[in-house]
């Protein structure tokens, strides 16, 4: 990742957004699951506008240390302007039940072919897509170079079905 200037995240950044905008799947579902991009992740915020415009339900992450990821929509369209970790504000948002997401797009530190994602560490994600309804689609949002060979995995990590990279969106069987 450090090898990767700004010029060379923004470019793969627009690759990964044509990617997921252009798909099939994603002129399907109603409500999209999505995250504020880090710095040192793929930009978001152009999906998330994206989303907004095509009359999309674009639901946001929080944690909570009970049940774990819960998922609530913007109030508007304000997008915060961050470069750090963002969660949305309980009294600005609806909470939105898991089960009524049609589609996420999950970030991630790590992939591999096989599916296997690394992520912060803390299970967020693993446990939040366990509860996702069968029809839902999920892809991790990665620059091509953090593939690797292989990432150990744990009983209780959700592989992923796909990823997009800014190569384009592919799945794994």
């Amino acid at each position: 990742m450090a090898g990767l200037d700004k010029s060379a995240r923004v470019a793969a950044s627009q690759k990964i957004q044509e990617a997921v905008l252009g798909h099939a799947s994603w002129g399907a579902v109603q409500t999209i699951a999505l995250y504020l991009s880090l710095p040192d992740e793929p930009e978001t915020r152009g999906i998330l506008q994206a989303a907004m415009a095509a009359g999309k339900r674009v639901v946001m992450p929080k944690i909570d240390l009970t049940e774990g990821l819960t998922w609530w929509m913007l109030k508007g369209s304000n997008l915060p302007q961050t470069s750090s970790l963002w969660e949305p504000s309980p009294e600005k948002s609806v909470r939105v039940p898991v089960e009524e997401i049609g589609g996420f797009l999950v970030p991630g530190r790590a992939f591999d072919p096989k599916g296997a994602r690394l992520g912060r560490g803390g299970g967020h994600y693993d446990r939040a897509l366990a509860r996702r309804i069968r029809q839902s689609w999920v892809v991790g949002l990665f620059y091509s170079a953090q593939e690797l060979a292989e990432i150990p995995q744990e009983p209780h990590d959700i592989p992923l079905p796909g990823v997009v990279t800014e190569s384009g969106w592919r799945k794994f069987v």
